[in-house]
């Protein structure tokens, strides 16, 4: 069971990777839709559902890492997980974070399929995601973060 649990860490890894590119190119897109009062595309919401499935994959991996690295082995035990900083990232902070970011791209791409004006749907899906990627950059564990840090490309052995 390790050893499929540390494909899935890896997978879960390097998928945030297309889930950043995909998020920023939305934000890019969005952007330059609303400065350039450009109409909204197929394209436009083509890269919106890409990034959402990407998300949703994620979810799935994080729910079940989350139940084997989290609370199958007693992270959640004891009633200090919000005084240790490494059980509060793991338990609390990276899960959370990461949901509302995913609610959040949810509810952009559900603006891309209603009918109303390009700038504001543009507008609305900027902010959308755009608050998202900020979510989802501040509660990676990137590199080099305190205590709960791992490599930025993880290794598959």
């Amino acid at each position: 069971m390790q050893a499929q649990l540390h494909y899935f860490l890896y997978f879960h890894s390097i998928l945030r990777y297309l889930i950043l590119l995909f998020a920023l190119i939305v934000v890019v897109q969005s952007l330059v839709g609303m400065m350039g009062k450009k109409k909204f595309e197929k394209g436009n919401k083509t890269t919106a559902l890409v990034l959402l499935i990407c998300c949703d994959l994620q979810l799935l991996m994080g729910f079940i890492l989350y139940y084997f690295k989290v609370y199958a082995v007693g992270l959640l035990q004891g009633g200090d997980v919000m005084k240790d900083p490494y059980k509060r990232f793991w338990a609390v902070e990276h899960s959370v974070a990461m949901i509302v970011a995913i609610i959040l791209i949810h509810m952009g791409y559900s603006i891309t399929k209603k009918n109303m004006d390009d700038d504001r749907k543009f507008k609305r899906l900027f902010w959308f995601v755009f608050v998202a990627l900020v979510l989802f950059v501040a509660t990676i564990p990137w590199e080099g973060k305190q205590v709960v840090g791992r490599p930025n490309v993880p290794h598959l052995n």
